[in-house]
């Protein structure tokens, strides 16, 4: 670590658990030395300034017997700007690479409960005072297979509920788009196209791919933001539309089409897993995302779920034009 960045880091630290908080504590606590720091700087910041946002993630046994993550502090010109999201989800990529399929445990100030929520930490135990600031235990469970799939499991069923709650009408979808079943079609071709992908990588000795970095960390966290954004994509070279479907086609018709398209995840899952069992695949770059470029386990089993949660988007405006068409 340069002088500079220390400097940086350090005095974020200072400005915002010191002198903001006006608690005077040990921030030079002794753990520093065995601590990943991941710390954001101004472009044009002067050597002096401070960094804008800062973190550090203890291996287990430091503070903890699982990781921890600790010393999160933001500047205050960029807060509420979404730089302390990214700080977390940085946090937690690390995390999963440096330590995989480990709970991860953090010491959360009481007002900031709801934010490590919105990550999925869960709280435990009472309430305590640290330095005479409102505390509270919260640990992540283990981002393992188990909790990838749920994830995607989760996104499957706010699917089925926003497309059967869509009328015959509302499913057309407008006149130079998808309906409702292409849209449907469209995320079975994807994860088709994904499974066969995998089929084929998980064949490679990982040892030999590229170690996932923070530079894959960044790919993984753009494509995840796109996805929740309101940017609309067309598939890439059109190998992922789907080929047009049957407007008339009856619920039965479309059960079937959930139904197959449940049957494909799950054996594409169950497949998938059986070659990717050992903690090393959680530390590299495992599949090329045609637009993001290549991505980690992690990241890729995320970006099935957002991917549905993104076409439960375009569900949602079908409505909302269908409404605003016929008054």
């Amino acid at each position: 670590m340069e002088a500079n960045h220390l400097h940086a880091l350090m005095r974020l630290r200072l400005d915002v658990f010191v002198v903001e908080q006006d608690c005077v504590y040990p921030d030079l606590d002794g753990k520093d030395l065995d601590s990943i720091h991941i710390w954001a700087l101004n472009e044009s910041a002067d050597p002096s300034d401070s960094a804008e946002s800062v973190v550090r993630l203890l291996p287990p046994g430091l503070s903890y017997d699982v990781p921890s993550i600790g010393r999160v502090a933001v500047k205050d010109t960029q807060r509420g700007t979404g730089l302390g999201q990214e700080l977390m989800e940085r946090s937690l990529r690390a995390c999963i690479r440096r330590w995989p399929r480990m709970p991860i445990q953090i010491s959360a100030q009481e007002y900031l409960l709801n934010f490590y929520q919105s990550l999925g930490f869960e709280a435990y135990g009472e309430g305590y005072l640290e330095d005479g600031l409102p505390h509270m235990g919260m640990r992540m469970p283990a981002i393992n297979w188990e909790w990838c799939c749920e994830d995607i499991r989760k996104a499957t069923e706010e699917f089925k509920e926003a497309f059967f709650q869509l009328s015959e009408e509302e499913r057309q979808g407008p006149s130079d788009g998808w309906s409702a079943r292409e849209v449907m079609s469209h995320i079975a071709l994807s994860e088709k196209s994904l499974f066969a992908y995998m089929e084929k990588k998980c064949l490679a000795n990982p040892l030999e791919l590229k170690p996932a970095d923070g530079e894959s960390d960044e790919r993984g966290l753009k494509m995840i933001a796109a996805l929740k954004s309101n940017v609309r994509f067309k598939a890439p070279l059109g190998m992922l539309s789907p080929q047009g479907g049957d407007a008339t086609a009856t619920k039965a018709v479309e059960d079937d089409l959930f139904n197959a398209w449940h049957a494909q995840r799950m054996q594409g899952l169950n497949s998938w897993q059986a070659k990717v069992s050992g903690d090393v695949w959680w530390t590299v770059q495992i599949f090329r995302h045609p637009i993001a470029g290549y991505i980690s386990l992690y990241d890729t089993l995320r970006f099935m779920a957002e991917h549905i949660r993104h076409h439960i988007g375009q569900l949602n405006r079908m409505a909302r034009e269908e409404n605003e068409r016929t008054g």
